[in-house]
């Protein structure tokens, strides 16, 4: 226990005592004075009586439950995810706003010098999407691949953080040309026997009074999702959807509201951006293998929600053979370019021809 140092007024001596005599007197051990202890401090409250011995145990149990309830919901739970393809997806991006100018001002097919503005633009764009199609056909049928996503099926007029619009519903006024054509590229994929699939975002794109986007956070996402999904499923058969730009665990009610996303759209594959273990139990949490992320990531995953898996994106990784087929083996989905012919799409021709 502390000590307190004070002075006998008597003797003028310094004398110490426990610090449980404050606000008491104490006898000066050399002339026998008592003396008074100054109450510094407060003193210790009174003990609680058993009825509130009770309540806090009462309260501290209710509190457990909770947290082994909020426990079994975020990592016990049966998986909700039933997705049994596990072979690759491809992934096409048609434009880039680096390539925008102004007669070609969605950046399609990364080629500023385009033309799709003016009388016959819209027919050049379908001629120039019919050809881009059958040269990734030709990739998606060679590398095996169950489906494919398209990133930028708004085009990318806008710069980096609005680039990726992730709105089916807004590609009539984003993308007249697309919106013309849409429905022809997306039948020529399912009609080759692929799985379709768009990004979307929970967000919800707005324009000032300059014209400018914005994307502000929607609070009801489970809404803002269900109605783009449904939109994209309706129009053209998408089950394949990359949910960009979402705020993972740093936004905990989204994790719920993706959840019943997921519940009430079981036939769905979502591949959220940003994530944390317990995504495993409901999505394919996207990982990037150029960035460093080991395959086994999602083995904690795994080991509690068995048979989870993650969307692992192999673009660029083609000298990674061992993680590659680690994370195939795994059971993970592996993306990749599906536009043009890389090393990445070597390695998967040879991992789908031994599988026949």
């Amino acid at each position: 226990m502390a000590k307190i140092k004070i002075f006998c007024p008597a003797c003028q001596r310094e004398l110490q005592c426990d610090e449980r005599h404050r606000g008491h007197r104490v006898k000066c051990p050399h002339c026998k004075t008592r003396v008074p202890v100054p109450q510094i401090f407060p003193l210790r409250p009174a003990r609680r009586s058993g009825r509130s011995k009770k309540h806090l145990t009462l309260t501290a149990g209710i509190l457990l439950l909770v947290i082994v309830a909020i426990a079994w919901l975020l990592f016990f739970q049966p998986v909700r995810l039933r997705w049994a393809d596990r072979r690759p997806v491809g992934v096409l991006f048609l434009a880039s706003n680096y390539h925008s100018s102004a007669t070609n001002p969605r950046g399609w097919f990364n080629d500023r010098s385009l033309d799709f503005t003016g009388a016959g633009g819209a027919e050049r764009f379908r001629a120039m999407l019919r050809a881009y199609t059958d040269r990734s056909l030709v990739i998606l049928k060679r590398t095996g691949a169950q489906g494919v996503i398209v990133w930028d099926l708004e085009g990318e007029q806008f710069p980096h953080k609005t680039s990726f619009i992730g709105d089916p519903r807004a590609l009539d006024r984003l993308a007249p040309e697309m919106a013309a054509a849409a429905d022809e590229f997306f039948a020529r994929l399912r009609d080759a026997g692929l799985r379709v699939g768009v990004t979307i975002r929970p967000q919800t794109l707005t324009f000032d009074q300059f014209d400018l986007p914005n994307q502000s956070v929607a609070l009801n996402l489970e809404k803002n999702l269900l109605e783009k999904i449904d939109c994209a499923r309706q129009h053209w058969g998408a089950t394949l959807f990359y949910v960009d730009s979402n705020s993972g665990l740093w936004r905990p009610d989204e994790l719920w509201q993706l959840r019943r996303v997921a519940a009430q759209r079981p036939d769905v594959l979502l591949i959220p951006e940003h994530h944390g273990l317990p995504y495993a139990a409901f999505s394919a949490p996207y990982v990037s293998l150029r960035k460093n992320a080991a395959p086994t990531a999602g083995k904690w995953a795994r080991k509690f929600f068995p048979g989870a898996f993650q969307a692992l994106d192999i673009s660029d990784c083609a000298d990674n053979w061992a993680a590659i087929t680690t994370a195939q083996s795994n059971g993970d989905i592996l993306l990749f370019r599906a536009w043009v012919w890389s090393p990445e799409c070597d390695l998967l021709e040879t991992l789908a021809a031994g599988k026949k």
